[in-house]
């Protein structure tokens, strides 16, 4: 290999690349591979996962009305990793930003993520969990203490997550960010290690109403 870089460099500038060069950087360089974190490992698998079912690892539950019109019927439906493509003209872009982006090209995942969380895709949803520090953490009422759990993963069965920032004092110990942390990853794990579908919306029973909120209840 060493031979190979040596004969590269004197065709190309005429000169011997120093030894130290190649021993001591090129190849820890060559070597060195970057793992990718666990988040994105992790949230690649939540955008890419389905089941024997055809199922993502995301769901939303659209409403829907019977033939009679006044009984709410609800189905899950897949999210995609993207919506359909975004004009800069969009209607629901303030003026001040349709003006900055000026061509489609433009429109990151912030900008994307302006519009009505209903239709946001799986990436966007996990992108605005990721921007948080302290994700809120709630638990639905049949909720089982810690000390009544019967098996591994049960302490998920009624968690779920609010795609909103908790306000901390200052004074709080700063390892409660890898708590919280630790914890959505732990609770995305595993809904895709037991197959579990994340929904998103919060209660598709109550009517006319939509909270950022992933959940393995529904």
């Amino acid at each position: 290999m060493a031979c190979l870089v040596q004969q590269l460099f004197r065709q190309k500038i005429g000169q011997e690349l120093d030894q130290y060069l190649i021993d001591d950087v090129l190849f820890p360089l060559l070597r060195s591979r970057k793992e990718l974190s666990k988040e994105l490992l992790l949230d690649i698998k939540l955008t890419q996962s389905s089941n024997e079912y055809g199922r993502s690892a995301i769901m939303i539950y659209p409403k829907s009305n019977d033939d009679d019109g006044d009984i709410p019927a609800w189905s899950p439906q897949n999210i995609s990793p993207f919506e359909e493509p975004l004009s800069p003209t969009s209607p629901w872009l303030p003026s001040r930003k349709q003006r900055e982006i000026g061509n489609p090209g433009r429109i990151n995942g912030s900008l994307r993520r302006l519009r009505h969380p209903s239709v946001w895709g799986t990436i966007d949803i996990l992108n605005e969990l990721r921007e948080l520090k302290h994700p809120q953490i709630g638990y639905h009422p049949s909720y089982i203490q810690q000390d009544q759990l019967d098996y591994p993963g049960e302490e998920f069965d009624d968690a779920f997550i609010h795609l909103k920032e908790v306000s901390l004092w200052p004074r709080i110990a700063p390892e409660k960010n890898a708590i919280d942390l630790k914890f959505v990853n732990d609770y995305l794990e595993d809904a895709l290690n037991t197959g579990k579908r994340l929904s998103w919306g919060g209660d598709p029973n109550v009517p006319n109403s939509f909270e950022n909120i992933l959940s393995t209840y529904w």
